[in-house]
């Protein structure tokens, strides 16, 4: 379980991809060792692609449509049945378009799996910020799924590091559902059987809310709808 594969879906938002998210994983003290960037239901255009292999040369890019349903959770599982296809015995770390990583997230995300006998998740604390100000709530360091019917205590999709294999067992992200789709995830992963959590204990994602308009999935009545 060495291979890290990056995962990205976007709608497109091709301002996001370019200044926030690609620049943090380029960045990256350890590089994924492949990224996959879906848009949804259309294609990037080819300036855009070739903008982005320039941020990333040494790191092997897959653009992807979504073909499965509207939305981020299609777009993400357009996503997953590739890696799952391409590198079934690998961790999928999960960027939104519109967040960071710290430069050490793979890295550390890695090197707590390694130590702690390869895990089927990795969680990496996700600090908030809101214009700019990071809003500070302490490092993760256990978790339930009964945690996520109150609220999320701090697994989103910026900070998901998992195996496909575990991913694809949970089903995926729930098409059905407009938001919510990692308190979703969550709970369906924790109830399988034997699934395996292990946390780094350090901040190293941040989630930019609300910075950029037009997410995949928002706040509003979509997500009361998804509650």
């Amino acid at each position: 379980m060495t291979q890290i594969i990056g995962l990205v879906a976007t709608r497109p938002r091709i301002e996001a991809l370019l200044t926030t998210s690609i620049p943090s994983i380029a960045e990256q003290s350890r590089l994924p060792d492949a990224l996959v960037i879906v848009a949804d239901h259309q294609s990037l255009p080819t300036d855009a692609r070739q903008a982005l292999r320039a941020l990333i040369p040494a790191t092997e890019l897959h653009f992807l449509e979504n073909v499965r349903s509207r939305g981020a959770a299609g777009t993400w599982n357009t996503g997953l049945d590739f890696i799952q296809q391409t590198w079934p015995e690998s961790y999928v770390a999960i960027l939104d378009d519109d967040d960071r990583w710290d430069t050490d997230h793979l890295a550390l995300c890695m090197s707590t799996a390694k130590s702690e006998a390869w895990p089927d998740v990795v969680i990496s604390s996700l600090r908030i910020c809101v214009e700019g100000r990071e809003i500070p709530r302490p490092p993760l360091q256990a978790i339930a799924a009964d945690d996520f019917l109150i609220g999320n205590p701090g697994w989103q999709g910026s900070n998901t590091f998992a195996t496909a294999t575990k991913l694809v067992a949970a089903g995926g992200f729930r098409e059905s559902l407009v938001s919510c789709h990692d308190r979703d995830l969550a709970i369906r992963m924790l109830d399988l059987p034997e699934t395996r959590i292990s946390f780094t204990g350090h901040h190293t994602a941040t989630w930019n809310l609300n910075t950029y308009p037009n997410a995949l999935s928002r706040p509003g009545p979509e997500k009361t709808n998804a509650l």
